[in-house]
């Protein structure tokens, strides 16, 4: 009893304790949209070297003050304060901030890569140049004077690739307690109504000092909002500005050595090459639209995606990390409740669709290029002062050939047609509480060979109408999508598309409802979604979603979508308590209930969610926990095609923890888990990483992945019945134990703000011993052990690498599905931006892989067969010189 009273008086002396560092509380009318009187400068410009002693800044304008606390206590005054003046001219809006700091000598002066955000002291300055609430350009510089330049939307969609030239400086003047910052942002790098009649721009201005992650805004942005971007400021006097000329450009030159591995006897793969490229990027405005160009687009100079061990019938999702289809990418954006998106902008420049056959690298070889080369590309983006955006793209990638050597023989395939790919968005605004918008994409590929009309579609088309309308000060809003998508190509080729993952029409359970008719030469399908719901400045938020996405939708020629055949419902309410209270400084707790149903009628899943996040007030460990049950579970693409599989009931967890993110020593640990009731069935994946911040210029992160993962009923192979038979396909089970292994190791140096050096390597390993085969049976049935029939001792043998099971009146063959995969990837980049947006990259890429069909066990082994394999090594020199007419 006394332990309950202890920690009773203990809680309660932590509310007072945070209820007493509460000081000033100012009112909300006071803090929130608050408004700055913008003054324009004739003759002379401040020099930017972030001192802020020029004369101007001393005499001229209007220094606003007050910032308020957004983070730990929300509307209190700091004695940490900040000030910060803004000027403009005929060329540039001029930014300076003044920030006063109680404790200078634990100032944060952290130097990143550009556009990580993530580092020291920082302040950040937004525009929403239209003033229509959707999307707002944003500065940032932090203390040891890295940049970065983002944009982010209404819901606080943030969008980091999006670069821009311009000048940001800081200072510390430990004598006065105090560092400043100084910023030109030219107006050739906005986009803007050149015409704005009433001379309003939205504005935000926020600091963060990281020793206690506090932050404060100039005019304040509650986390408990209705939209972020409708929130900000105002910044008043933007009127008789100028016209920019607003052409760029930035040319590029590349050269390439290329060192692989020889194959014997290979007339292609001799093991090195030189390759040298060159290209164009242009960019012009357009009173209030951009033009985009690209010619020859080099997307060398990317990340690296991540390895994964894809044992699952769908496609990876990978991000988008190519700056020309990232810039302005949300205007292009149009999701179905993220199940699916129209436009997915890594189907352009791809890898090719069509392999050429009967390719053993013993007697025949094959070179082919990849990935598919574009030859070029434009777009078109901006918002009118009638407040109507407009996105439009359109690209051309070239015809890809393979050269062939079979049996000694010369030959060649097309393996990717000449393609073209067009998207085009437009969405009005009224006031940013009416949005009203549609989306249209196409495809047409010339295709005029058999093998590529058989192997892929001629024309894809999808259109979409997005309607959102917010209520009551937008704390209550409706959203709705609706997406048609239509198929044309040869009978094989829409066949093809009926039976592969998104849709597998062939599967038993779609008898009575899906058509496979193998004469059809189109597909059609609909999509999209439904939601209303609460959501802003209140603590109880809930939202109601309806969702489908028909058994013909399908969205993946330019668009991504991973199954189709499916309706559901999902009620979702919310509780957020913003305010520190006890030991959080916020938490958050989430129960959301799900149903879905197939097109046939037939239920295929129902959960229920709870999700906690918080955060403690004194250490700052940062908490997210979700747990999920799933019943009535079954799986139309566990048997590739085959019959429904009915899963038993789980319970999936997803934990997050993670230590002050402000400190030099950070660590964090996430755990992935999903444990079957009645079935030898469970998964686990654990991932703890740390950060280490050595001085102001150098981090250095790891991140350990271990994850095992046994499934008793993992598809192995499907087996059809010999000719003339009456058998039905024969579905294969078996029982996998997998264990992945992988280490992420980072290292980044940065001696300058604009120098830097970053080292990625990752190895990467998984393996799988498969066993206690069996064939499906009545696989939708509510006891476990009717769905399988397991193989006895008699009936099934191995020799050779192959099983055979002994049928009475047949044998069925299924090789060895034992596993060992092993990858290693890494690269080493130097960056120098020598002028402001011209850069010099020198690059080391290096990679090994192989999978073996065996099962080897221990990660030293693997480890050991890993360095042991062939490697490819690549090492390249590029520079860009950045033009502005």
């Amino acid at each position: 009893m006394k332990y309950y009273c202890f920690l009773a008086s203990l809680f309660i002396h932590s509310l007072c304790q945070a209820q007493d560092q509460r000081k000033e509380v100012v009112s909300l009318d006071s803090a929130y949209k608050r408004a700055y009187h913008i003054t324009k400068l004739t003759g002379e410009q401040p020099r930017i070297d972030g001192k802020l002693d020029e004369t101007i800044w001393k005499d001229r304008g209007e220094w606003s003050e007050k910032f308020s606390q957004v983070i730990p206590f929300e509307r209190v005054y700091t004695p940490s304060w900040t000030r910060m003046k803004i000027f403009y001219d005929d060329e540039n809006v001029y930014v300076g901030v003044y920030c006063k700091d109680v404790h200078p000598e634990t100032m944060n002066a952290f130097i990143g890569n550009r556009d990580d955000n993530s580092n020291g002291d920082l302040i950040s300055i937004a525009f929403d140049t239209y003033h229509d609430y959707r999307v707002a350009s944003e500065f940032n510089v932090n203390l040891g004077g890295n940049k970065t330049d983002l944009t982010v939307t209404d819901k606080l969609s943030v969008n980091l690739s999006w670069n821009t030239v311009w000048e940001g400086r800081t200072n510390i003047d430990l004598a006065d307690s105090s560092w400043t910052a100084e910023l030109r942002i030219p107006f050739s790098q906005l986009r803007y109504n050149q015409k704005n009649e009433d001379g309003i721009w939205g504005l935000h201005v926020r600091r963060i000092i990281r020793r206690n992650n506090e932050v404060q805004n100039w005019s304040l942005i509650p986390i408990k909002n209705n939209g972020h971007v409708f929130s900000f400021g105002e910044m008043h006097g933007m009127t008789d500005l100028p016209k920019p000329r607003g052409i760029e450009f930035l040319p590029y030159t590349m050269s390439k050595f290329v060192r692989n591995p020889k194959v014997p006897n290979s007339p292609f793969q001799k093991g090195s090459r030189w390759q040298a490229t060159a290209g164009l990027d242009a960019k012009f405005a357009l009173n209030d639209f951009t033009l985009d160009m690209t010619i020859n687009p080099d997307y060398g100079q990317v990340e690296l995606d991540p390895s994964v061990m894809n044992l699952s019938a769908f496609e990876i999702f990978y991000d988008e990390k190519r700056p020309f289809f990232l810039e302005g990418k949300h205007i292009l954006e149009f999701d179905n409740n993220e199940e699916g998106m129209m436009f997915y902008s890594r189907r352009i420049g791809a890898m090719p669709t069509y392999r050429p056959k009967n390719i053993d690298n013993l007697t025949s070889f094959a070179s082919t290029p990849n990935p598919i080369p574009i030859l070029g590309a434009m777009k078109l983006t901006g918002t009118n002062r009638n407040g109507v955006t407009v996105g439009f793209l359109e690209s051309i990638t070239a015809e890809t050939t393979s050269k062939l050597m079979r049996n000694g023989e010369p030959d060649k395939e097309i393996t990717e047609p000449l393609t073209n790919y067009t998207v085009a968005r437009v969405q009005k605004n009224w006031e940013g509480n009416t949005l009203l918008g549609g989306m249209v994409t196409s495809v047409n590929r010339k295709l005029g060979r058999k093998h590529l009309e058989d192997a892929m579609v001629e024309n894809a088309f999808t259109s979409g109408v997005d309607f959102t309308q917010y209520f009551a000060k937008r704390l209550y809003y409706i959203d709705a999508k609706g997406m048609f998508s239509t198929l044309h190509g040869s009978a094989d080729a829409i066949l093809n598309t009926k039976m592969n993952a998104t849709h597998y029409y062939q599967r038993e359970s779609g008898s009575g409802y899906l058509n496979l008719d193998p004469d059809k030469k189109t597909l059609q399908g609909t999509g999209g979604y439904v939601k209303v719901g609460k959501r802003g400045n209140a603590q109880w938020n809930f939202a109601e979603t309806f969702s489908w996405s028909s058994p013909g939708f399908d969205l993946n020629n330019v668009g991504y979508l991973r199954q189709s055949d499916f309706k559901f419902n999902e009620s979702e309410i919310t509780y957020r308590k913003t305010d520190p209270w006890g030991p959080f400084r916020f938490a958050g707790i989430n129960l959301t209930q799900k149903n879905m149903w197939n097109y046939g009628g037939k239920a295929i899943n129902n959960n229920i969610a709870l999700r906690w996040r918080s955060l403690s007030t004194k250490r700052r460990i940062e908490m997210d926990i979700k747990e999920t049950f799933n019943w009535n579970t079954i799986d139309s693409r566990q048997l590739r095609g085959g019959p429904d599989l009915r899963l038993n009931s789980n319970f999936e967890s997803n934990v997050m923890v993670s230590s002050d993110r402000a400190k030099r020593i950070v660590f964090k640990l996430d755990y992935n888990g999903r444990h079957y009731l009645e079935q030898e069935t469970g998964y686990n994946a654990i991932h703890p990483s740390m950060i280490f911040r050595l001085g102001d210029h150098v981090r250095l992160t790891g991140q350990l992945n271990y994850a095992w993962n046994k499934d008793n009923l993992q598809y192995v192979n499907s087996i059809l019945p010999t000719e003339n038979s009456t058998d039905r396909t024969t579905y294969i089970m078996g029982r996998m134990k997998q264990q992945t292994y992988g280490i992420t190791l980072n290292m980044q140096m940065n001696l300058t703000p604009d120098i830097s050096i970053q080292y990625y390597g990752s190895p990467f390993t998984s393996v799988a011993k498969y066993d206690h085969f069996k064939e499906a049976a009545n696989t939708d049935s509510h006891t476990y052990e009717d769905r399988f029939r397991t193989f006895t001792a008699e009936e099934i043998s191995f020799n050779s690498g192959v099983y055979e099971v002994d049928k009475g009146n047949h044998v069925l063959k299924f090789k060895d599905p034992n596993f060992s995969f092993n990858e290693f990837r890494s690269n080493l980049v130097a960056r120098w931006e020598y002028l402001p947006g011209s850069t010099l990259y020198l690059v080391w890429e290096h990679n090994r892989s192989n999978r073996d069909e065996i099962y080897q066990t221990g990660w030293g082994n693997n480890l050991d067969r890993m360095f042991g394999l062939p490697a490819s090594n690549t090492f390249m020199m590029k520079i860009n010189y950045w033009i502005n007419m």
